[in-house]
């Protein structure tokens, strides 16, 4: 192995022995170094040699000494022996000896040693040639002794011991001629011959050397490298042997006729046997009875595929059978000869349960993901088709090409709501169950029914025959809506109205758009009378686009002044004076003029901006209710209309209360009308809110009493001060059949309830004394005033005290109700008779 640094041939101290040593001054360290560039070659030109272990240094460098020792008595025998006495072969001895014992020095380091070793080997090959005379054979023994200083595996002490020759030869042989080289031969010629020979002897050492290190690093590295490789295989082995030892998989091998030969604890766990019950056994007493007769052919099979993968049933040491994938490897030698089996065994019987629990959950999800699609295309109270699909269907039978038209049927319940509000959603849903049952029964198995939501319905006719069969379809569902549903102890009677918007592809409408056309035109049949079906036109989108229009414009109507109230006189007819006003609001529109509450009441309710109205009315009553006591009237009663919607919010009473406070009212002296219909709508929400206006002192009125659904039992539980009878029930009062009429049972009722009782639209003396005679409290109609303004009730007030007895009419004069623009009155917030 080559030293860390490149050794040098000569230098003043710190030369490396090439043992990873620093070495003390060397023998010739006191000359000075040559100029770097040519030690540097030289240095290049010198084997590195090696650093030697301390035991394999010391046996060589014993051995030089035992050399060095020989010599000695050589040396010191061969003087004697060329006539030399005892003293002298002593002292030409002595050198060898002296140089012997300082290499023996233990405190010297291993190249400081080394180094007197070489030179004491080189001393005394040249006191040989001195007592030889200089002849010739006797210099072969420096040519011996040279490669004796090549032990050390550096080359300080050759380069020393060739120095030496090279001193020894050049100084003594000028010097001593007869101490180098014979007489009678040229100094010059034999010192060439010499040194030639030294050179050539110390290149061939030093190429010999250079050779011998390289073949030697080579097997080094070789050795080193194959080292390392057994070691990591032997790393690797010992991993695998691991693994193969903590695995819970079953490991064993079997030689080429089957039988157990490694077994390793994994295989213990899984099939139960011990290592030493199992070895030697044949690998078929491993596989379950119903498998065996396959083990043979699958081990013949591995001479050609080399490894097998199979699952098969394997027993266990109890008798249990488990499954087990089997994965099985040939074992060949380097021949490629097969030796023997690997098998690694694996228990799969709980990927087996989870792939048929993964098998069963998938078909689970199969079966949900198709009732979820069931689910996002149809309705599921029903089972219709509900929107999604119901626009698939349309858009496909617009993109159709084909003649003839179709028909989109959109269906709309008329009494729902009140079934819905009164008895419940158990009830509703019954309801929308039954009819959609038989909405289906009406229709051909090609057409769609849908629910779109609520009481929608429709009916896609992909083909019909001309308008007659839709609207004999129109008919069939009408008439299939109307039959009674029974709901328990209930029955129903819920009508439709039909709209429908003719389908043609070549119009270029999508789905939407036909969809909003049956939508318009069901709209439009409602406003007929309801229970029928209408047929779109454009023009009926033109009264949509208006109705829009409209309610866009209530919007701003509140705030920016476009509202009025007038006053209808409500009489006493006890004493005949006026004890109270209904407020009745109007619409100035500044590019309309006035719009009756028949025309705005309904869209202000469908928009919302009913509550604006509501809250509107309120303040402007009350602050008129205020100026009128300012004006020193007499105390009066204001009853203003609240709509359905505003008494399902629940805050009427804080409204009322902010709105009297505002004006510096009594609340007490306000009335609230409400009709039959709120109270039953919101029947719960309508209660709660009645009570808490009831609690400020205000008045509580049910008005247009007995259109409506109210129960006996439901007055009895509401808050409610006053009944308004309605005007068509006054209108059939004559003076002669006043006690068996439906008013009279009503006032009958309300007297019996402790309610006061009003008449509205009283206009005829004829119908006045009948409600006197029936014993009705109050009256308001056209027979005592039209609603007027805040300043005619000033001065209808101020010009009597009393209201002057109503002139009765010639049989020829017309009735106030046929000189009236239209109806004065609706069930609304704030309407007017």
């Amino acid at each position: 192995m080559r030293d860390e640094t490149e050794s040098t041939a000569v230098g003043t101290t710190g030369v490396r022995a090439g043992d990873g040593t620093t070495d003390g001054p060397s023998a010739i360290g006191s000359v000075d170094p040559p100029p770097p560039g040519l030690l540097a070659r030289a240095a290049r030109a010198l084997p590195c040699g090696r650093h030697l272990p301390d035991e394999q240094w010391q046996q060589h460098h014993r051995f030089v000494l035992r050399t060095l020792a020989a010599l000695t008595v050589a040396v010191a025998g061969y003087a004697l022996v060329a006539g030399h006495s005892v003293l002298g072969a002593g002292g030409l001895a002595a050198p060898v000896a002296a140089l012997g014992t300082v290499a023996a020095l233990p405190f010297l380091t291993r190249g400081e040693r080394a180094n007197v070793a070489a030179v004491g080997l080189m001393t005394a090959a040249a006191v040989v040639v001195h007592v030889s005379g200089g002849r010739t054979e006797a210099h072969f023994l420096f040519f011996a002794l040279l490669p004796l200083a090549a032990l050390y595996a550096t080359p300080v002490p050759f380069v020393l011991a060739v120095g030496f020759v090279a001193l020894h030869h050049a100084v003594l042989g000028s010097l001593v001629h007869g101490s180098v080289f014979m007489h009678g031969q040229s100094v010059a010629q034999m010192a060439l011959l010499h040194a030639v020979l030294i050179l050539l002897e110390s290149w061939a050492c030093f190429v010999a050397w250079r050779h011998f290190e390289d073949r030697r690093e080579l097997v080094e590295r070789l050795v080193s490298e194959r080292t390392a490789e057994l070691w990591a295989q032997r790393d690797e082995l010992v991993r695998l042997a691991a693994v193969v030892q903590c695995t819970d998989d079953a490991v064993f091998t079997a030689g080429p006729d089957g039988r157990i030969e490694t077994w390793n604890p994994g295989a213990e766990r899984l099939y139960g046997h011990a290592a030493a019950d199992v070895l030697g056994r044949h690998v078929r007493t491993l596989v379950a009875p119903s498998g065996q007769q396959l083990v043979g052919p699958a081990l013949d099979s591995l001479h050609e595929v080399g490894s097998l993968r199979v699952e098969r049933l394997h027993r266990r040491r109890d008798g249990s059978v488990f499954p087990a994938l089997l994965t099985v490897s040939a074992i060949r030698d380097d021949d490629g000869a097969l030796t023997g089996h690997a098998a690694i065994v694996r228990d799969v019987t709980e990927q087996k349960r989870a792939q048929a629990e993964a098998v069963s959950a998938a078909e689970r999800l199969r079966e949900q993901a198709g009732e979820l699609t069931r689910l996002a295309l149809h309705d599921s109270l029903t089972g219709l088709a509900n929107r999604v699909l119901l626009r698939d269907r349309l858009g496909a039978v617009l993109s159709a090409r084909r003649t003839g038209p179709g028909a989109v049927l959109l269906l709309d319940l008329d009494d729902f709501k009140a079934v819905n509000d009164v008895h419940g959603h158990g009830a509703g849903d019954a309801v929308l169950t039954a009819v959609a049952s038989r909405l289906r029964s009406c229709v051909r198995p090609e057409d769609t029914v849908a629910r779109l939501g609520g009481d929608e319905f429709v009916v896609l006719v992909p083909a019909a025959h001309g308008r007659d069969e839709v609207g004999a379809v129109a008919g069939r569902l009408i008439a299939a809506a109307n039959a009674p549903v029974s709901w328990g102890p209930e029955t129903f009677e819920v009508g439709c109205s039909i709209g429908i918007a003719l389908v043609d592809p070549a119009d270029g409408r999508d789905p939407d758009e036909v969809l909003s056309d049956a939508d318009i035109a069901m709209y439009a049949a409602k406003a007929a009378g309801r229970n029928r079906f209408a047929v779109f036109e454009p023009a009926m989108r033109e009264h949509v686009v208006a109705q829009t229009q409209l309610a866009r414009d209530l919007r701003t109507a509140a705030g920016s002044g476009q509202f009025s109230l007038l006053y209808q006189p409500q009489v006493d007819l006890r004493s005949g004076r006026v004890t109270g006003v209904e407020a009745l609001a109007r619409w100035h529109h500044p590019a309309r003029g006035l719009v009756l509450p028949d025309t705005f009441i309904p869209v202000a309710e469908s928009t919302g901006t009913v509550d604006l109205i509501d809250d509107w009315a309120l303040a402007e009553a009350c602050r008129q209710l205020a100026a009128w006591d300012a004006a020193g009237l007499p105390r009066l009663r204001v009853a203003v209309n609240i709509s359905a919607h505003r008494l399902a919010r629940g805050d009427l009473a804080p409204s009322v209360g902010s709105s009297a406070r505002a004006a510096g009212i009594d609340p007490g002296r306000l009335e609230i009308e409400v009709t039959e219909t709120a109270t039953t709508s919101c029947a719960d929400e309508a209660a709660r809110t009645l009570q808490e206006v009831r609690a400020l002192g205000v008045s509580i009125a049910i008005d247009d009493f007995g259109t409506g659904h109210s129960s006996f039992g439901r007055l009895r539980v509401l808050p409610v001060d006053r009944l308004k009878i309605d005007r068509s029930f006054i209108a059939t009062l004559d003076g002669r059949a006043g006690a068996g009429s439906i008013a009279g049972a009503m006032v009958a009722m309300g007297r019996s309830l402790g309610l006061d009782v009003v008449a509205e639209g009283v206009e005829t003396a004829e119908q006045l004394d009948a409600l006197r005679a029936l014993g009705c409290n109050a009256v308001q109609g056209w027979l005592f005033g039209r609603p007027m303004g805040a300043g005619e009730i000033d001065s209808l007030l101020r010009s009597s005290s009393r209201v002057p007895a109503p002139r009765r009419r010639s049989p020829d004069q017309p009735t106030g109700r046929s000189s009236r623009p239209g109806r004065e009155r609706v069930d609304l917030p704030a309407a007017g008779e």
